[in-house]
């Protein structure tokens, strides 16, 4: 009876730690709530059964059998590797509870009766910690899914949780168990097993278990560390976003212009990658940082006198002169606020933006008449983007030109202005591009 009462404890314990560790260490996603519950339903009935049926070792393989289904039904991409996340789970969870439950008895040479009362203490205390989590840190968990649900493992802190699992699973196999469990009689364990050997399993054990505590720990201080970065990268993004908000509304000719051409960047740069272009340089990290930085290709504008940012008619050569100095000003300012700030990915790439959106492919262009691919892709992508929406936007000196024949000059001036593949990707997206130009 006491060894069935353990059993069902155990399995309730590994099913309920697994799903905690699921989410909260390997910070795999849950499905939509109502799934969710659903799939929490049909697990609970489908572990007793198999508890009922098969005992507590086929139970404990079906909870890992739903957590690796679970992970697969959570993920949006590679499902089927959530399968194998299998292998580390059975032996951390159950590395962890053979270390907590068996090995202090065994240290103790307490009694079979005196083990079992141990382990059911253990077990209801761990159980009482989980309502209160769950009665108590309601905030947490809502603060934990807003801010970590982009947060995804490194794979150093992967390798590492393999790592151990794979060791665990090795201490806290069915022969380790048993060794461990036969502790009621510490002489007879000893004489069959030698107690060079089971002082060995104890201590090497424990070592796993404490290896699996670290990892767990700075994993979820990695966890936060990564949401107060956010944080300060979101602000520190939030304030220059808005000071190129400041910069627009000095100048009355260019209206929603930041916002347009941040979106036809990521149109581009996302059509672009779906073909496979410059594959090498548009990771999702990359693009992130691109759209972010898109809004702050003008912001060296704040240096052009209200005289030549708003004249209503066309510029003299002294004026236009005056005009190109915001892509050098631009750079200076967007440099200084990374030295000030520290380096950051989008603001790398505003730098590159601010500086380069004006040069041409084939060298004509400004401030430094670079040519070809020595220009940024982010530039040579916010090119195209700036001029499309300079055509297709009123300005006080000229009417909205139509958007044939603002195609007609993208297109006409690929390879000289722009970069042929951009202009390419451009026109794939064009009627997507149509439609965000219209909810403007």
């Amino acid at each position: 009876m006491d060894t069935e009462i353990i059993g069902i404890l155990e399995t309730a314990a590994i099913a309920s730690s697994s799903f905690l560790v699921k989410k909260y260490v390997f910070l795999e996603p849950d499905m939509e709530t109502k799934k969710q519950r659903i799939f929490y339903g049909i697990s609970f009935f489908f572990v007793v059964s198999i508890f009922l049926a098969f005992g507590k070792d086929a139970a404990s393989m079906a909870v890992m059998f739903l957590i690796g289904l679970n992970i697969c039904l959570g993920r949006k991409k590679h499902r089927l590797r959530g399968l194998l996340l299998m292998i580390p789970f059975l032996g951390i969870i159950n590395g962890l509870l053979i270390t907590i439950m068996l090995i202090p008895p065994y240290l103790l040479s307490l009694s079979v009766q005196e083990t079992v009362i141990y382990q059911v203490m253990v077990y209801g205390v761990l159980f009482l910690l989980l309502i209160l989590f769950y009665v108590k840190g309601g905030q947490w968990r809502i603060w934990f899914h807003e801010n970590m649900k982009h947060r995804s493992l490194r794979k150093s802190e992967k390798y590492l949780l393999w790592m151990v699992g794979i060791l665990m699973m090795f201490f806290s196999n069915s022969e380790v168990m048993q060794i461990v469990r036969d502790r009621g009689n510490l002489q007879a364990a000893d004489s069959s097993y030698g107690h060079e050997i089971m002082s060995f399993i104890g201590i090497s054990s424990m070592a796993a278990f404490i290896m699996t505590i670290t990892i767990v720990v700075l994993i979820m201080q990695g966890n936060k560390r990564s949401f107060y970065h956010e944080r300060v990268t979101n602000m520190q993004s939030g304030m220059i976003s808005f000071m190129a908000e400041v910069v627009e509304n000095r100048d009355d000719n260019t209206g929603g212009h930041i916002r347009r051409t941040a979106k036809y960047v990521e149109g581009i740069a996302n059509q672009l990658k779906r073909q496979g272009m410059y594959s090498d340089i548009l990771t999702d990290r990359y693009m992130g940082d691109m759209v972010v930085a898109a809004p702050l290709h003008d912001i060296g504008k704040i240096h052009i006198p209200d005289a030549v940012l708003n004249k209503p008619g066309k510029l003299t050569e002294e004026e236009f002169k005056i005009m190109k100095t915001h892509t050098t000003a631009g750079e200076e300012l967007l440099t200084h606020a990374k030295e000030e700030l520290g380096e950051s990915g989008y603001l790398n790439i505003a730098v590159e933006m601010a500086a380069y959106h004006h040069e041409w492919w084939n060298g004509k262009g400004y401030p430094y008449g670079i040519s070809g691919e020595e220009i940024p892709l982010c530039a040579r992508i916010m090119a195209v983007a700036d001029v499309f929406d300079a055509l297709t936007s009123k300005r006080c000196y000229k009417n909205a030109m139509p958007l044939e024949k603002a195609y007609g000059i993208i297109r006409e001036e690929s390879g000289t202005h722009f970069d042929p593949a951009v202009v390419e990707a451009f026109f794939v997206v064009a009627e997507d591009i149509e439609k965000m130009s219209g909810n403007e």
